[in-house]
Parts: structure tokens; sequence; C-alpha cells
């Protein structure tokens, strides 16, 4: 009974593998070929080569802070030893890292108060309030940031903003900033929350199906890492457009 369920549990892996070689990997056919040929086998080196990469599997945080024990305690060695705004940045993305955001969020707020236009201490505010939905005031700081640095992160800072205003439901200003960041940076994800946008004060259903199909042939024509690392957006907009019908 046992080796029956191993081998139906392996054979089912095998064909999901090949299903999604199909859907993901159109252009490809080597993988496809290897999958045929190698069986279980090949669907292990497939996974391990196409998706693990892609899958982003949290690590929980009590290993964190083991594997993170020395980073630590050299952030809390500066803070204590040199104490500027620097080094409380520091310690904040370390504890941020590990999920300890209760102190991170300290830390990064007694950055600001040395040097208030810190934008590395104005962006970790930002980040862990918008995890915590504290939409508003995620607002205040990537204002805030903007204001001094309009391209910092090569433009994450600007779409977390249009994603802030979104979910405050401020569509106009939204609108503006999300279609502002698709000419300046070209986020997949802006063209994703303006189709949605369209579809909540004048259930625009024609201007939504077009963000999302300019959404889905730009991703189209990307390189395929970048393709990959969009499965999720892809998913999403092929799911309201089927909706929209």
């Amino acid at each position: 009974m046992l080796v029956n369920a191993i081998v139906f549990a392996a054979t089912g892996f095998w064909m999901l593998m090949i299903f999604d070689c199909v859907r993901n990997e159109p252009k490809s056919s080597s993988w496809l070929w290897l999958l045929i040929m190698l069986n279980v086998p090949g669907a292990f080196i497939y996974f391990a080569a196409r998706k693990l990469p892609d899958l982003d599997l949290p690590i929980p945080n009590f290993f964190k802070r083991w594997t993170m024990k020395d980073a630590l305690w050299n952030a809390e060695a500066g803070v204590t030893n040199i104490g500027k705004s620097h080094q409380y940045v520091m310690l904040g993305n370390v504890l941020a890292e590990m999920g300890n955001l209760n102190r991170a969020l300290e830390c990064y707020r007694d950055a600001l108060h040395k040097e208030p236009d810190n934008t590395h201490a104005l962006w970790g505010c930002a980040t862990i309030e918008m995890h915590r939905k504290n939409f508003a005031q995620a607002q205040a700081y990537l204002k805030n940031l903007l204001d001094r640095d309009a391209r910092y992160k090569r433009g994450e800072a600007f779409l977390l903003y249009g994603k802030v205003l979104y979910e405050l439901k401020q569509w106009s200003a939204a609108k503006l900033h999300l279609e502002q960041d698709v000419k300046q940076w070209g986020h997949s994800e802006s063209l994703l929350l303006l189709a949605k946008i369209a579809l909540n004060p004048d259930g625009d259903r024609v201007a939504s199906k077009k963000y999302l199909t300019t959404m889905l042939a730009r991703l189209k024509a990307s390189p395929k890492y970048n393709y990959r690392k969009q499965l999720h957006l892809i998913r999403s907009a092929e799911k309201m457009l089927k909706t929209l019908g």
C-alpha cells in the first residue's frame, strides 16, 4: 500500500510538472523533453531549476534569529558605540529581516529623530506600516520620502505610494500616480491596479481589459526570468479577464 501511494504521488508530481512546463515554458522544448525522457527524476530536476527559485519561500523567524546572531550583535554594537542615524537604520534592517517589526520600527523612528531626512529610515517605517495595513501612516512616510528622492530604490517607493493610494480608495489620485509609474518605471503591478481602479468608481470594463492586455503583452515580451517572477500577476490578470468576458 505504501509503495503504491508513493508511486501514485510521484506520478502526480511528474504530471503536474509537465502541465507547468507546457503552460509556463511554451518557447522551450528542451525542458519538456527532459521531463518525458527522465520521468519522475526529470520532474525533480525541473522543479529545482525552474520552480524553486520563484517560490520565495519564507524563512522561519527562529531560523533567521539563529543565522543572524552575528549581524544582530554587530548592529547593536554599532548603535551602542556610535549611535548615529545610520547605525539605527542598520539595526532596524537586521531586526526587520528577523521578523522583529516592533523593535525595527523603533530603530527607524530613532534614526528619524536624529536625522529627519534619512530616506532609508523613512522607507523602513513605510514598509512596516504598510505590512501592518496602517495605510495612512505609510502614506505620510512615503510622501516625505518621495519629496526627497522620487527615484528611491529605482521606483519601488513610487510604486508603493500608488499601492497606498489604492488601499486608501483615493481612486483619482491613485490613477494619476499609477499611470505616471507606468510611464516612468513600467511596473506591471501598476497596470493591474489600474485595471481594478477602472472597475471601482465607473465600472469601465473596456478600460480595465485594456490595462490587463497591455500588462500581459509586455510581460510575454519580457525576458523569461522576469516573466516567471511575475507569474502571480499574470494569473491575477488572466482571472480578471475571464471574469470581464
